[in-house]
């Protein structure tokens, strides 16, 4: 029996990479423009792989004004800030190349210098100081999903980081994925966002698509990803979509 999600779930199918680039970038200015008029600041949560190049894309389409933005990483491998595998360092040489009003101050960064569990407590005591609670509430989290259902670091093969209900930010050790070592966001602060969107794109998840945002297969931890008081989003391509939208037909 499909499992009922309990909280606003939305989908907007591209039938383009420029019409997804457009819709990311309507996301992206709805959500600041109400965080903006209520807090000063909006606050996001990035992730990497294809979304590094969709997101530049979009803010420099746009062309929105970022002075006021908080950049967080919803994972980050645990390598120095200049290696190649950093999503930090994936952004700084994408984004801030393109749109050089972003100021490296903007971004809430790891110190991979620490060791890893230090590492993770380290992120987990900033972005806590960051929003001045124990309870923060980001106004917006970017995700994307593997052809495996993983999203941020929280990987099928390992159910034991699904089950964290304490910590916001935990180590990663001995990830399917390369590299090895990470940190990641976990359930307790990923749901606690007001706007969760995921964007995914290419038709080899398809199959992935269908179980996690249709079957809501918990099999998959991107099917754990549902905001307590906020909504949910997918943007995707034609081919991601092509099995969700005919099931839901």
């Amino acid at each position: 029996m499909t499992e009922v999600r309990s909280c606003p779930f939305h989908v907007c199918v591209a039938e383009t990479e420029d019409i997804l680039v457009k819709n990311l970038g309507d996301v992206l200015k709805g959500c600041a423009d109400r965080s903006l008029e209520k807090s000063g600041t909006f606050r996001l949560g990035l992730s990497g792989g294809s979304l590094v190049q969709l997101f530049t894309r979009a803010l420099v389409d746009f062309q929105l004004d970022t002075k006021c933005w908080k950049f967080f990483f919803c994972d980050e491998r645990y390598v120095a800030h200049d290696h190649q595998e950093s999503t930090y360092w994936a952004y700084k040489t994408q984004m801030l190349s393109q749109l050089p009003n972003i100021l490296d101050s903007q971004f809430v960064k790891a110190n991979t210098s620490l060791p890893l569990d230090e590492c993770a407590n380290d992120y987990e005591t900033r972005v806590k100081a960051e929003f001045g609670t124990n309870c923060p509430e980001f106004d917006l989290l970017l995700l994307g999903m593997g052809p495996d259902g993983h999203t941020c670091s929280l990987f099928p093969e390992q159910p034991a980081s699904l089950t964290e209900t304490q910590r916001l930010v935990i180590p990663i050790r001995n990830s399917p994925k390369p590299p090895p070592e990470r940190i990641t966001f976990t359930l307790p602060l990923i749901n606690n966002a007001k706007n969760v969107v995921f964007v995914v794109t290419g038709a080899s998840k398809a199959a992935v698509v269908n179980s996690v945002f249709g079957d809501l297969d918990k099999k998959f931890p991107a099917a754990w990803i549902e905001p307590k008081h906020g909504e949910l989003t997918l943007l995707t391509d034609v081919g991601a979509a092509k099995s969700f939208v005919c099931h839901t037909k």
